[in-house]
């Protein structure tokens, strides 16, 4: 009988080991990046012009990417549906982030970036503006910060271009690295802003990952944080846009910070505003905190440098980007937060009321933290609020702009700051989906 025991016998947890389901956080990963696939793939319906706008009045098959051959067809309601069930993975696996490797997080954020690298462009026909504006200038000779898109009505990018009436608002080092993508025919010039969008978001999502272990806090809720958060996604690399690129400029920035290299991270904030001139925010908190000539001669430098580069390309007609950002103000964005509370206190939206109300808190709120700093206060963390100030206090938001904020929010160690991110990620996708199902 002791022999048929042994044979009938399991090892000491055998069984259990054999029935045990995969950790909760493995499974927010898998949905996560399954989640991602679908819903990237069913922007190669060329009915779903909500999805993909630049689908409007041309779709052909070079813009579709490689997941049109799985052939899935989605409803705005369905497009929504998804968006939300990868928003509901994304918060399971925050919340279990403890249990989650840092092999698996990493595997799963890339996975989930290369299904929206290779779709189609989602939710904004932006990335066409940055080909329109680079075709302008190389093969039109036309100055994109004198002249629309409509100055060469002809051209094979127009069917795609949504703002057709407006000067490029981007920073000048931005516009001058995508002048060689001219020479490139539309189909590969397009792929390649596309595979950069990605390879950027996944830059940060590593220097948040060196910023961590240089603050000496968790890495994994970090990289999940920034990685895998549904906006970042679906519209950031989903649609292309430049955001990423310049918030990795300045996260080199934050590693020099930390490094104590002073003058090579005052020009690592300058450089990211040349690209995009919000992520330049960071510098006055570095300055007032550290009080180091060397940051303030090393943003010096660099803009001097910048200054040199875009004189020498543009003239001085660079200069116009701020009339074209503060025309962006004077446009309200249906879905910002301005507009929300004129709507929620019964004014219908943005008036002047709210407009000058949003300004005092904009400015108030910069005050303190400035002053914040300067007493000693956390000059990252600050830096964190006042992009976070800054986007709710805008009259134009979009939804892309959270790539900003994630990152700080990800390794300031201020768990108030990361809520705040999180909850704000909220109320993007929110209106978004009610927007889409109406």
């Amino acid at each position: 009988m002791s022999g048929t025991r042994s044979l009938l016998a399991f090892p000491r947890g055998g069984l259990r080991a054999r029935l045990t389901l995969p950790r909760t956080g493995t499974l927010a990963l898998c949905g996560a990046v399954l989640t991602s696939l679908v819903l990237a793939a069913g922007g190669s319906d060329e009915r779903l012009a909500f999805f993909v706008p630049a689908s409007r009045l041309a779709y052909p098959d070079w813009m579709r990417g490689p997941l049109s051959e799985l052939e899935l067809t989605l409803s705005p309601a369905r497009a929504s549906l998804l968006l939300l069930v990868l928003c509901g993975c994304y918060a399971l696996a925050l919340s279990r982030a403890r249990e989650i490797g840092l092999r698996s997080a990493l595997v799963a954020i890339a996975a989930a970036h290369v299904t929206f690298m290779v779709a189609a462009p989602l939710y904004s026909a932006d990335v066409f503006s940055y080909l329109d504006y680079a075709r302008l200038g190389v093969l039109h000779g036309v100055d994109p910060y004198l002249h629309p898109a409509l100055a060469a009505p002809h051209d094979a990018v127009m069917p795609y271009v949504r703002w057709r009436h407006v000067t490029t608002p981007y920073g000048p080092l931005f516009t001058i690295a995508t002048y060689p993508l001219a020479w490139l025919g539309l189909p590969a010039a397009f792929w390649t802003l596309k595979l950069v969008a990605g390879a950027a978001s996944l830059g940060c999502v590593a220097l948040v990952a060196r910023i961590a272990r240089q603050l000496r806090r968790p890495v994994v809720p970090a990289i999940l944080l920034v990685g895998l958060n549904p906006v970042a996604l679906a519209y950031g690399v989903g649609g292309g846009h430049n955001d990423a690129l310049a918030v990795a400029l300045m996260l080199i920035g934050v590693t020099f910070a930390l490094d104590r290299r002073e003058a090579s991270a005052g020009a690592g904030f300058v450089l990211a505003a040349a690209l995009k001139a919000p992520l330049g925010l960071a510098l006055p908190f570095l300055l007032l905190a550290r009080r180091s000539r060397r940051g303030l001669l090393g943003a010096a430098v660099a803009f001097g440098g910048v200054a040199i580069v875009a004189t020498a390309a543009f003239g001085t007609s660079d200069l116009r980007i701020v009339d074209e950002l503060a025309g962006q103000q004077r446009i309200v964005a249906a879905l910002s937060v301005p507009n929300a509370v004129g709507a929620l206190l019964g004014f219908g939206g943005v008036t002047a009321g709210v407009r000058i109300a949003a300004a005092l808190a904009l400015c108030g709120g910069m005050a303190a933290l400035l002053w914040r700093t300067w007493r000693g206060g956390d000059w990252l963390a600050a830096t964190g609020w006042a992009t976070l100030l800054l986007l709710v206090t805008s009259a134009w938001l979009l939804p892309w702009y959270l790539v900003w904020l994630l990152p700080i929010a990800a390794v300031a160690g201020d768990e108030r700051l990361r809520t705040a991110s999180l909850a704000f990620t909220a109320f993007l996708v929110t209106t978004h989906v009610a927007h889409y199902l109406s």
